[in-house]
């Protein structure tokens, strides 16, 4: 099994590398995504009322545990995907969505693949009673619910809202210190957007079960976060769930730092590799994927791996700029 790229500030020094990713055991790449979206946690222990002037619902977040049983009870079932002729069910059910190369999609149709073959199977108590529910104001579109489920363990109507995010972190690290690529994109805004727009319906309208009144509402907000390169003494805020995966991100602009990067190891990563590193692209690369140290040319903006560890090279804008 590989070694899991997560790292663990200390102190007194940079960060070390440790544990291993349970979804590195899977060898086809739609398994490992799938295995990923499972046993990765919810970026938040807690949901955080960023709207508190706002009459909204109450949201709850899955704890670690949760997705940690999700992922055990479905072991067995990755195992086959990945051994057998069933990952062709996989892939036909990822391909047939609205925008399969679409990581956003691509992280809601691995869910909801595993909410409808787990529930068939009998590995978990959610039914899915509809999803990408339409919002309409009149005539006028304006949102759309992720997924409707039955929970028949609770007996409840929850309503999920999925996020799958790849943000930066700077100095305080608060919600909008997380910056994505487009610099509008940060963990504050999207708790906000969600709070107070997709959370505040009651009475859905399903197409298969008529209308249905929600009953609890998840925030799922999973994917990568990454931190300053060396950072010395970070100390986790009490609302990012502890085994959240955290790498490591660079300042294009700071040069010093990048001259003392292993060049011959950096890997240009291909855009789906920000959920799971495709090994193959290791000796298949591209001519724009070639180690740095080859062509002598300074980094683009992206995504690279030096050997099994991620890395971000992106100018960063912080949220306020």
């Amino acid at each position: 099994m590989m070694v899991y790229p997560m790292i663990e500030p200390t102190a007194h020094g940079p960060f070390t590398y440790l544990h291993t990713a349970p979804w590195e055991a899977y060898r086809r790449p739609y398994v490992r995504d799938l295995a990923y979206v499972l046993a990765c946690p919810t970026v938040l222990t807690k949901w955080l009322d960023v709207a508190p002037h706002q009459n909204t619902h109450t949201v709850s977040v899955h704890s670690a545990h949760f997705w940690q049983q999700q992922f055990a009870a479905y072991q067995t079932r990755l195992e086959e995907l990945d051994t057998t002729n069933a990952y062709q069910a996989l892939t036909r059910y990822l391909l047939a969505r609205p925008s399969p190369n679409r990581l956003g999609f691509h992280f809601e149709g691995l869910l909801s693949f595993w909410l409808e073959d787990g529930f068939v199977r009998k590995l978990h108590p959610y039914e899915t009673l509809a999803n990408n529910v339409q919002l309409y104001n009149g005539k006028q579109t304006t949102g759309e619910l992720d997924l409707i489920l039955y929970n028949h363990q609770d007996n409840l109507t929850e309503h999920w809202e999925l996020a799958i995010k790849f943000f930066m972190g700077a100095p305080p690290f608060e919600p909008a210190n997380w910056v994505g690529i487009n610099s509008n994109d940060n963990l504050q805004r999207k708790m906000t957007h969600m709070q107070t727009k997709q959370f505040r319906a009651v009475w859905v309208d399903t197409a298969d079960h008529g209308q249905v009144k929600i009953d609890k509402r998840y925030g799922i907000i999973k994917g990568r976060f990454f931190l300053p390169l060396n950072i010395y003494g970070f100390n986790k805020p009490d609302w990012l769930t502890p085994s959240f995966p955290l790498h490591e991100w660079c300042d294009i602009n700071d040069e010093t730092t990048l001259a003392h990067l292993d060049k011959n190891s950096l890997r240009q990563a291909h855009y789906i590799e920000w959920f799971t590193k495709r090994d193959f692209y290791d000796e298949h690369q591209s001519l724009s994927g070639l180690p740095l140290g080859s062509t002598g040319q300074p980094p683009k903006t992206g995504l690279y791996f030096i050997e099994e560890r991620p890395l971000v090279i992106y100018p960063y804008v912080s949220a306020s700029s």
